[in-house]
This record gives C-alpha cells, structure tokens and sequence, in this order.
C-alpha cells in the first residue's frame, strides 16, 4: 500500500542518513584539496572554495569558442567568435571553461593528476559537469570521451586525469562516458613547446580505438562529442582530437576543460 511505501521509504532515508552519520565519525570528511576538515557533503573547505572559485564570474562570461573570458562591458556572450579568436584558430565548435588556470585552480589540476586524488579529480568533474549543464549546449553532447595519454605516462602516474574527470561530468550531465581515443605514440610535454611546436607535436599523435573505428556508426557518426580535459592551453591538443572524430564521423565536437590557461 500507499502508506507502507512511505514508511518504508522513511526509513531508507533515516538509515542512510544515519550511515553517513557513522562515516562520518569514522572517517571525518576533510577537503579534497587541502586535507582539513569540512562538514558533511562539501569537497573543499571555505578557504579553498574561495580560492578555486575567484575566477568564476570571469569564466561565466567567457567566449563560447575559445573560453577566454570578456570584459564586462563586451556583452553578447553567446556571440561566435569573440574579438580576441583568429580565424581558423579553433577546429571544435566550442568551449566550456569552469575556471582560469592560475593560484589554486592550477594546485587542484596538478594535485588531480595522481591516483591517489581521486576524489579530487572526481569533485572537479562534478563542478563541470554542472557548468556544462548550465551553459545547456544546444542539442547536447550524445557521448562523452577525454584525451587520453600515453600508457608510459599513465603507468608512471597510476592513471589517467583526464578520464576520471570525463567520467564524473558525464555522470553529472547523465550522459555515457566512453574511451573513443587512443596515443600512437609518445608526445614532449606542451607546456614545454612554442605555439608551432606545439601542432606538431601532437600532429598524428592520436587515433580513433579499433574498437570504436569498428563499430563507428554507433559511436561517433552523426553524434555531439564533448571532449573532457583538464586545461586548455593553445588548443593545439583539441584541435587535433577534433580532427581524429571528424574523420571518425562525429557531427559535432565541443569542448569542456576545467581550467582555461590566460595566455599574454
């Protein structure tokens, strides 16, 4: 009946509630970033919090193809592209950043890149899951994949960043999460290289998995595919990506990053 349904579900609720109670006592939440206590349900501590999110109103109104962010005074922010994109610089149709690269944005993207902060990497995925939701992208993405990395890389750091973000902001936006990408072969690291280096770094460096290529039409063709990765930098990386889905078939390719670097 009605009102057994409801009891029951009364003391689900009371017996979870008193679970995470007892976790709580047991192993006392703390910040994922910083390690200090927090109440119950929050990743960061004020302090963090603040922190991470002082670049939030400047990403808010970010330009949706490049994702750096306007002034202010620039309006139209849903206007492609903005005064500061060249043209032909970006391949993808567009970007969703949730913060700048710098301070305690750029501690919580190289502190999330190790396995053992996990759920570091998965509180950000969260964040960005919601920012993408927010921004709603027009007839939203049909699957969600990242950039992958070397398995040298992956092996000597336990995983893969990029992938464990992915996962959370396709759970946030209710979305599948699936690995279409794969490395060819090594790359030097960008933060290393010149803009033209760059490009050519990462120029052949990726390819659609066998799995995926096989069976392409359910995966890619014809489909919006968002492209997780932690910062956006030149967007030599992205542009490359984008190129490998294309050929792949996919329709449509935008980005989300949860830090957009502010180059000058």
């Amino acid at each position: 009946s009605q009102v057994t349904s409801s009891i029951a579900t009364s003391m689900l609720r009371r017996g979870r509630a008193a679970g995470e109670t007892l976790a709580d006592l047991v192993w006392p939440p703390v910040c994922r970033l910083c390690n200090d206590p927090v109440s119950s349900h929050r990743d960061f501590c004020r302090g963090c919090e603040t922190e991470l999110s002082q670049s939030r109103s400047r990403m808010a109104n970010a330009c949706r193809l490049c994702g750096r962010p306007r002034g202010p005074q620039s309006g139209g922010a849903q206007r492609l592209p903005c005064a500061q994109c060249l043209p032909g610089e970006f391949d993808f149709e567009g970007v969703v950043p949730l913060w700048a690269y710098q301070g305690r944005v750029r501690d919580a993207v190289v502190v999330a890149k190790y396995p053992h902060q996990a759920a570091l990497a998965d509180a950000l995925g969260r964040r960005l899951g919601r920012r993408v939701a927010e921004v709603a992208v027009a007839a939203g993405p049909d699957v969600v994949t990242f950039v992958p990395s070397h398995l040298t890389r992956q092996f000597a750091r336990g995983g893969n960043a990029a992938e464990a973000i992915a996962r959370a902001v396709a759970w946030q936006i209710g979305c599948p999460c699936r690995p279409l990408l794969r490395m060819t072969r090594r790359v030097a690291k960008q933060a290393w290289l010149d803009e033209a280096q760059r490009r050519s770094n990462v120029r052949g460096a990726f390819s659609l998995k066998k799995s995926y290529a096989f069976l392409g039409p359910s995966q890619t063709a014809g489909r919006h595919v968002l492209v997780v990765d932690d910062v956006l930098t030149t967007g030599a990386t992205a542009n490359e990506i984008t190129r490998i889905l294309r050929s792949g078939g996919a329709q449509r390719v935008t980005l989300a990053v949860v830090a957009r670097a502010l180059l000058t």
